[in-house]
């Protein structure tokens, strides 16, 4: 996106807020989207899959392996869902059926993992808060790489994204962005405080802090920032040409060109 499109999006945008369409029924705890701009809302137990018009298409529900923690649809024919209490990973297709062998942490004595997420197409990364150790592995969970992160940075991640074969972040609301390169090793924090969800691609990072979106762009350090969201905007994602905000009322709202 260039510089002049980025700045008449973002133009259109703010004029916008006022008139942005609220989504589903149905409150939700967390939401993604994938490469198509397809919506994924989840609440507890229960994923359910949206198109980017807002028609509900599917949904995925598996209570015995607890809450879901997190959903990774960058890719929208393979799905990683994390359940962190049971230690599980299941893989589902664009239909949210399931395809693949599930995976059990715990049968890999990887008994702390606090954040996953897919990491290319044939390769998985996780994090052990406890432990301080970002691991990535094969889709068996063999492990390829470990590192173990200096103490002192104490990462407590409340998400974990991945650019396929390039980059690593760990969003720390608390301390900022933590950046690991494709083999997993540590290379620098950008101490943003106050970050409550954050995406990234190879050219912009992406953040929401005091209900004000920021769009950095990587090839010549620019900044932009979309101000004036909703006071408690929570989370957010950047979607084609959608943004989706998701309030604390667990309302979905969707803003566009």
């Amino acid at each position: 996106m260039t510089k002049r499109i980025l700045a008449s999006f973002l133009l259109v945008l703010l004029v916008g807020l006022a008139t942005a369409q609220t989504l589903f029924d149905t409150p939700c705890s967390h939401l993604t989207t994938d490469n198509l701009g397809n919506i994924y809302t989840w609440h507890d137990a229960t994923l359910l899959k949206y198109s980017p018009t807002g028609e509900l298409l599917f949904d995925f529900r598996k209570p015995n392996y607890g809450n879901l923690t997190s959903v990774d649809a960058d890719n929208s024919i393979k799905i990683m869902l994390f359940y962190q209490e049971s230690g599980k990973i299941v893989f589902l297709d664009d239909k949210l059926a399931p395809i693949g062998n599930e995976l059990d942490l715990f049968e890999h004595n990887l008994t702390s993992i606090s954040n996953a997420a897919i990491f290319g197409n044939n390769k998985i990364t996780l994090f052990d808060e406890t432990n301080q150790d970002l691991y990535i592995t094969d889709l068996n969970l063999k492990i390829i790489n470990k590192t173990h992160c200096n103490n002192d940075l104490n990462i407590h991640a409340v998400s974990l994204q991945c650019i396929p074969d390039h980059s690593i972040m760990l969003v720390d609301s608390t301390q900022g962005l933590f950046f690991f390169d494709r083999f997993g090793t540590y290379e620098h924090l950008m101490p943003i405080k106050g970050v409550l969800s954050a995406q990234q691609d190879v050219d912009h990072l992406y953040y929401l802090q005091n209900n004000t979106l920021h769009i950095y762009i990587r090839a010549n350090h620019e900044m932009h920032t979309l101000p004036y969201l909703p006071a408690d905007s929570r989370e957010f994602r950047w979607a084609k040409k959608w943004l989706y905000l998701l309030d604390g009322k667990g309302k979905t709202h969707r803003y566009s060109e």
